[in-house]
């Protein structure tokens, strides 16, 4: 056992001196010392315990899993000379757990290129879940144990796997110890009553399950920080029982506070209300209650959604509009009909199906069910386009990374251009998921996720860690940036070259590798054609649904290393200028180095001019039981439009009548142009204006200057 001498990595040195070569029981003794070491105070506004897990050093989360910040480690060698020799051995043992650089020694150079020339990235995030991390408060930490032995029992085999678990879960209950005598301690100086909850809670939580809802949030709080802080999902549901069985003025005042450390630590997304697979309304009052908080604090975290259906009440609806015409950009809306249906393609079973909610910004997941990747990977569909005229050739890099489709003087008709483009799909596609699954691989081999593991459905049953084929579903999600762009630049070819034969194929590709230099009057024309997604254009639709419906229906034919299929999306997060820049030249219009870019599946900024019902008609030629990932439709509304009582019912209207037809998320911003250009000059004046970027709420002023750019060039609609 090595004798170490520092005190700020503890996880580490648990897991180095556990004496054992399991990575399950080596990850729960770093658990155990990180619990005996992690700094304990309460936060002033919340009373919630904060922990300081920056602390522990090389910390699992659930997106690096036990990956060491070795450059840290080695940082602290040269910074601490004194502990130099504790720091490079904790870098030298925990080598073989650098996740990231496994993953990335594993990919070919043709699938490093895809991501070099911003084509595609696949593996390289660990990715979201919806864990039941309620479980902790609803069974207790000894219920989890009594649940954990029966399965042992019925897989002697895996014993390292529950040794680790249970050992999580000592570590777990040592730090709620902790907690408890620590805010005893403060108690007697402060007398707050907010420490008074804690003290309630962790009397005897969370050995034993919560028995109000104050309680219940106290213990997942906890939870929550210990797993890395994620997404709550379905939080309505799990939470109602809880609830119900309490005084309302308490709960009420521990869901305010709980929004606040929603707030203050980034919280992803919480999903309330939705249908059963008997189509019954799940909404309850805390789906209410969760609006109206929302509304008042006005917050842009936790991302807000609402599951909605043909029998959604419209008392919801109408808390549902208020709290989005309030400015925040949420709830975004999903329709129940489409995702489910979805769901249901991949072989997800009705029950399961409709237990659905969404995480991270936007993608589809099943609550304590699933790991589905969220997300492996992504597609930029304008280099996908670049690759089609130019043999794959990327002018960025120099070399091959696309497929070796014919030159563009072979491909002399539409359908053979097609097909091209189609080529490139497929084999971006194919590399973003070969990566993808390489990344699985390293996962399930190198990394333990004991909390995980406990509250997702699969795992203790069959013995098996969360990112190793534990889950009941692993299917997996590739996403599209630039889809609009990749549409409208589909439409001029074919209109110019193949049908109007204004210009051949060859002068097109020559006139974006040299960004239009010489070729002003196809700019121009390319520019101003008019041919642009979202205007209700069947010519151009109809060119829309055969890109986005063959990606979507081609995604679905790969195998995960997870056990599912891998099912398409359009979620850019904050991606969509990076990706505009790497796209280059487009016959679109756009010229290199200009970031304007699709964020979502409708129009690229500012290219939609007809109004939000031929924006909605143009989506809906997609085929939306395909994607399972999160089909996100941008909407920006004018604030000064969007004020009384019609604004309300048309909204309404057009919501319900896009889903109705099969449409399957919505999310709406409601912000003037002239508000959103004084915010860029003056933000200062405007630090708490919200808008909604791709797939997620943020502060305007926070963002990158030219993702700015793309939500003020967003058409600006009236009600």
């Amino acid at each position: 056992m090595y004798e170490f001498k520092i005190k700020d990595e503890p996880f580490a040195c648990g897991y180095l001196n556990s004496g054992s070569d399991s990575i399950y029981i080596s990850t729960g003794a770093g658990y155990i010392e990180a619990a005996r070491a992690m700094e304990i105070s309460f936060d002033t506004d919340t009373g919630f315990p904060n922990l300081d897990i920056g602390r522990t050093g090389c910390f699992p989360t659930f997106y690096a899993g036990q990956s060491p910040a070795l450059w840290l480690l080695l940082e602290k060698a040269e910074k601490y000379p004194e502990h130099a020799e504790d720091y490079r051995y904790i870098a030298e043992q925990m080598k073989a757990l650098d996740l990231g650089a496994r993953i990335l020694e594993s990919f070919t150079e043709n699938e490093n290129d895809v991501v070099a020339s911003t084509s595609g990235w696949g593996g390289t995030w660990g990715g979201h879940a919806l864990p039941d991390l309620c479980d902790f408060a609803r069974l207790g930490t000894d219920g989890l144990r009594e649940k954990i032995s029966r399965y042992e029992k019925q897989n002697p085999e895996k014993g390292d796997f529950y040794k680790g678990l249970l050992l999580t879960l000592d570590a777990i209950d040592l730090l709620c110890e902790r907690i408890y005598d620590a805010a005893a301690a403060e108690y007697e100086k402060s007398k707050s009553p907010k420490l008074e909850r804690i003290l309630s809670a962790f009397g005897s939580c969370p050995r034993k399950p919560a028995k109000t809802f104050a309680s219940a949030v106290c213990v997942y709080v906890v939870i929550v920080l210990l797993d890395g802080i994620d997404s709550p999902g379905h939080f309505d549901q799990y939470m109602i029982d809880f609830w119900n069985a309490s005084d309302r003025e308490e709960s009420r005042g521990a869901l305010e506070d709980l929004w606040l450390f929603f707030k203050k630590t980034r919280t992803w997304n919480l999903c309330i209300s939705g249908s059963d697979e008997n189509g019954e309304d799940l909404t309850n009052e805390l789906s209410y209650e969760i609006l109206r908080v929302a509304r008042k604090y006005g917050f842009e975290t936790p991302n807000l959604t609402m599951r909605c259906h043909e029998g959604t009440p419209e008392a919801l609806w109408d808390e549902a509009v208020e709290t989005i015409l309030s400015g925040i950009g949420m709830p975004a809306l999903y329709n129940d009909g489409a995702v489910c249906r979805a769901l249901e393609n991949i072989g997800i079973s009705k029950e399961d199906s409709h237990r659905y909610a969404m995480n991270g910004c936007n993608q589809i997941d099943i609550q304590g069910k699933s790991h589905m990747g969220l997300e492996d990977g992504e597609i930029n569909m304008g280099l996908a386009l670049s690759y089609a005229l130019n043999e794959g050739m990327s002018s960025a890099l120099g070399k091959q990374v696309g497929a070796a489709t014919p030159p563009a003087e072979r491909l002399d008709t539409f359908e053979r251009f097609r097909d091209a483009l189609r080529d490139q799909i497929k084999h971006l596609t194919k590399a973003v998921c070969s990566m993808a699954n390489k990344a699985q691989r390293v996962y399930a081999r190198y990394s333990s996720n004991p909390i995980r593991s406990m509250t997702i459905e699969g795992c203790i049953e069959r013995g098996l860690d969360y990112k190793n084929k534990g889950p009941v579903y692993g299917h997996g999600q590739i996403l599209l940036e630039g889809v609009p762009d990749c549409i409208d630049s589909v439409a001029n070819i074919k209109k110019f070259v193949y049908e109007d034969k204004r210009y051949t194929l060859a002068e097109v590709r020559d006139a974006m590798l040299s960004d239009y230099e010489g070729y002003e009057e196809m700019y121009y024309a390319f520019r101003n054609s008019g041919l642009n997604f979202g205007n209700d254009i069947p010519f151009v639709d109809e060119i829309a649904a055969d890109i986005v419906d063959f990606f979507n229906a081609f995604v679905m034919t790969i195998e995960t290393e997870r056990g599912g299929v891998y099912t398409g999306g359009c979620s850019p997060f904050n991606r969509a200028a990076v990706n505009g820049g790497a796209a280059g030249a487009l016959p679109n219009g756009k010229r290199a180095g200009e970031t304007l870019y699709g964020d979502s599946i409708g129009a690229t900024p500012g290219k939609d001019v007809c109004g939000p019902t031929a924006l909605l008609n143009s989506c809906l030629v997609f085929d939306h039981t395909l994607p399972c990932s999160g089909f996100i439709l941008n909407l920006k509304f004018a604030r000064s439009l969007c004020s009384g009582e019609k604004a309300k019912k048309t909204l309404k209207q057009l919501a319900r009548a896009y889903f109705k037809r099969g449409g399957q998320q919505l999310q709406i911003t409601v912000a003037d142009r002239s508000e959103l250009i004084d915010a860029l000059e003056h933000p200062d004046k405007h630090r708490n204006l919200i808008v909604r970027v791709g797939g997620f709420s943020e502060y305007f002023v926070n963002l990158d200057g030219e993702l700015q750019k793309n939500v003020i060039e967003r058409t600006v609609n009236g009600i």
